[in-house]
């Protein structure tokens, strides 16, 4: 015998062959998770059911006593014991999952009563499931407990026709409407801002529209850096609210924007109608001496700009201790530790003055700390200034750019560093890491990138790093993440964090959002590090293709270390293949591109520069430098619309810019090979002016596009 009530199953006690009993319970109740209620209704349940398995059992085991015992006095004959004992089974079977259904009626969606509060449940770091319901027709509100002040992610479906409206803590003073996010589709989507404590979100409809599922989680605030920072690679076009709309709006809460942005009216209230933020990013005023005068410099953004819900202060500085890079404290370096020291209790002031500023209420400061120092080394900032950030309610953001190692180890000691690292800062100022918004490093192109491996794919990167703050219990509990800044990231990486946002902080997923390995296997000796093994060569005559090196070019290519761009201890980059056009024809270089999945996008990124401005630098203006050079994949679609080529100068090194020009192509994989080759010709039957030319390759990078 089946019961099915509220959504709830019981299935009867089974007798096997041998006559054992085996007793299951099948649940497939949909409830308030984590409800007290129905907690205590669900032990009820059992133990009512429980204790009617026991009774039916003990009968049962008193029938096969007395059996036995007959059996034992030589009598055969047992049926007048039999019926009555399974009659009496059943008929207390029965009672005991009736009265189990009555209690367990609880247990299915319903509207909220006003004393139980649903609990959360921990999906990973970031993200908690706070309301997880599919709603009886009735229902009209959904209450829930945010454990701290923070951002919720509300998602819902409907069935038949009609109107849905929301209204958060409807008739009471933090009343609010709740508006979609555009494009929502079938899964209606916001976002919103909400304080500590129990909520109310209230359901009104026309029509004949009804709710089929609702979830609602906690989610960490979720930058974008940003609306109105554009590519300084200008052929990956504007990262304009149009751009942004597929991969970036949606997962995101908050749009960081330069502080002269010009936007219109409508995109602004549109925006904070979805219950988002602007914040803009400013200076420090190295002008202001006292904390009044920094108060007045950081407030009038919002006087200029009334939309900007926050500022984003670029930015304080934590290095290594000075100890270790310092030799020699001279009178001079001790007398300017002393003036850091005292600008940084300045600022503590000044965020105290404005935080006790009714007018500056609503609105909310993040600190960017950068510098070397990966612990919270206080020798300069003082103790003071993270503790009033935190204790104002504003948030610290520290800046963790972590680029591309050449190893899986040194990758993983990277990772390990920055854990490190972050729970230094929780040790010292315990709770930080609730106003804490952990600011990752995007910037993964010409002239300033931490992409500076061509042999590793930098989204499995980021991907690992944000997997770490998914999963590993040092980073609970942080405030928010960010990513710095579009202005230095191709489209593909930018879309990539929205990708990623959606996976961990509100999919609430643990495992990794790609399935691909960290270091690529398409090409070999991609900066020419080992000379050309690996490369089929082609030189037009003797001696015009060679492998060459030029102390820092990688850092000249804009291949970032840290703080100050200091010299790569592994002079990645310097290395590269040099070749010099001769008219009897091109200088050719090749090889077989592997591991390729068939219909699969890839990208291809290529770096070339003359050679001569290396060794004999001379002004040049950008138009006039373009390096020239085909390349031609074989066995592969390539996309020419999104494909393209662009001239950059080096910064900041040397002091006479080197023009370097950027190769990048998309296309599509036809089998699992294909044949690269790079010629210095422009048409492998014209010769190609000026013969002579002599031009450095290298960054060869194929990596997984993703779209």
């Amino acid at each position: 015998m089946e019961v099915n009530s509220g959504g709830v199953q019981i299935q009867r006690a089974k007798v096997d062959s041998s006559h054992k009993y085996v007793a299951y319970l099948v649940f497939d109740a949909k409830w308030s998770a984590g409800s007290l209620g129905n907690s205590l209704k669900l032990r009820c349940s059992l133990g009512i059911i429980g204790l009617g398995f026991y009774i039916s059992v003990s009968i049962e085991v008193s029938k096969r006593t007395e059996m036995s015992f007959m059996k034992s006095n030589g009598k055969s004959r047992v049926e007048g014991t039999k019926q009555p004992v399974f009659s009496s089974m059943r008929r207390m079977l029965s009672m005991c999952m009736v009265s189990a259904l009555v209690i367990t009626r609880g247990l299915t969606a319903e509207p909220y009563g006003n004393t139980s509060f649903p609990e959360s449940r921990k999906l990973n770091n970031l993200s908690a499931l706070l309301l997880d319901v599919v709603p009886a027709p009735t229902v009209e509100s959904f209450t829930f407990v945010r454990p701290s002040d923070g951002w919720i992610f509300i998602s819902f479906t409907t069935h038949a026709e009609g109107t849905v409206r929301l209204t958060l803590d409807k008739a009471s003073p933090g009343e609010t409407a709740i508006d979609f996010a555009p494009g929502s589709g079938p899964a209606h989507e916001a976002m919103h801002h909400v304080t500590k404590g129990r909520h109310t979100l209230q359901f009104e409809r026309t029509g004949t529209i009804s709710l089929k599922h609702l979830t609602l989680k906690a989610i960490p605030e979720l930058m974008h850096c940003g609306l109105g920072f554009n590519p300084q690679i200008k052929s990956y076009g504007l990262y304009d609210m149009d751009f942004l709309k597929r991969d970036i709006l949606p997962n995101v809460t908050t749009l960081i924007v330069p502080n002269n942005i010009k936007l219109s009216d409508s995109v602004i209230e549109d925006w904070h109608r979805q219950g988002k933020r602007f914040v803009a990013e400013v200076g420090i005023d190295s002008q202001a001496k006292t904390a009044d005068e920094h108060v007045t410099f950081w407030t009038s953004f919002f006087h200029k700009a009334p939309f900007i819900d926050g500022i984003i202060i670029n930015e304080f500085i934590v290095n290594r201790p000075v100890s270790e890079w310092v030799q020699t404290m001279t009178p001079d370096r001790l007398a300017r530790m002393d003036q850091e020291r005292a600008a940084y209790e300045c600022y503590s002031e000044a965020f105290k003055k404005i935080h006790a500023d009714s007018r500056f209420a609503n609105k909310s400061i993040y600190a960017y700390v950068g510098g070397s120092g990966k612990k919270l080394n206080q020798e300069i900032i003082g103790t003071n200034l993270i503790r009033t950030i935190v204790n104002c309610g504003y948030f610290v953001a520290p800046e963790r750019y972590l680029h591309e190692m050449s190893t899986e180890q040194g990758s993983q000691d990277a990772l390990q560093a920055f854990l490190d690292g972050l729970a230094d800062w929780e040790a010292k100022e315990p709770g930080v890491k609730k106003q804490m918004v952990i600011t990752f490093g995007l910037f993964s192109m010409p002239p300033g990138s931490i992409n500076k491996q061509p042999k590793v794919d930098y989204h499995v990167w980021m991907d690992q790093q944000m997997n770490l703050v998914a999963n590993d219990p040092t980073l609970a509990n942080i405030a928010g993440l960010n990513w710095w800044t579009s202005v230095l990231a191709d489209e593909e990486t930018v879309r990539f964090v929205g990708k990623l946002y959606r996976h961990y902080a509100i999919e609430g997923k643990t495992n990794r959002l790609t399935s691909d390995p960290l270091f690529l296997r398409h090409i070999q000796n991609a900066d020419f590090e080992r000379g050309t093994n690996g490369w089929v060569l082609h030189p037009a005559e003797n001696g015009s293709i060679a492998a060459k090196s030029f102390p820092r070019y990688g850092r000249i290519e804009g291949r970032y270390m840290g703080l100050g761009r200091p010299p790569d201890p592994e002079h990645i980059g310097d290395t590269f293949l040099w070749m010099k056009r001769s008219e009897k024809g091109p200088n050719t270089f090749s090889q077989t591109i592997k591991d390729l999945q068939p219909g699969r996008l890839y990208s291809f990124k290529m770096f070339v520069c003359d050679y001569n401005d290396l060794i004999t630098p001379k002004p040049r203006r950008i138009e006039e430098a373009k390096s020239i050079f085909t390349v031609l994949i074989e066995g592969a679609d390539v996309e020419t619309a999104r494909s393209f080529t662009e001239v950059y100068a080096s910064s900041p090194e040397p002091k006479v810019p080197v023009c370097i020009t950027y190769h990048w192509k998309i296309f599509r994989a036809k089998t699992t090979t294909a044949t690269l080759t790079v010629s210095d010709w422009q048409d492998p039957d014209q010769p190609t002016a000026p013969f002579g030319q002599e031009q450095a390759f290298n960054f060869l990078e194929i990596q997984p596009y993703h779209e």
